[in-house]
């Protein structure tokens, strides 16, 4: 119960951010990296859900992604 709750705010919190970036209410440097750390969460969220349903193709694949979308983050707000 208390997933699906976490999952539906960061939803809204990442389609919030690419709103207000593509909009340019608020600069997509800063919109962008919220944006995907948001989006890298609920891809953590949702490879919970896989390993609990045991498909560990579906695991593998999203906490890679998960992973993936973090190193984009940590290198674009530290490094770039």
């Amino acid at each position: 119960m208390i997933i699906k709750i976490v999952k539906i705010i960061l939803s809204i919190v990442t389609m919030l951010f690419a709103l207000l970036g593509l909009l340019r209410v608020i600069s997509f440097d800063i919109a962008n990296p919220i944006m995907f750390l948001a989006l890298a969460t609920l891809f953590v969220l949702r490879s919970i859900e896989y390993k609990k349903d045991r498909d560990n193709s579906g695991f593998i694949l999203t906490i890679f992604t998960a992973i993936f979308l973090y190193i984009v983050v940590i290198y674009n707000v530290f490094i770039g």
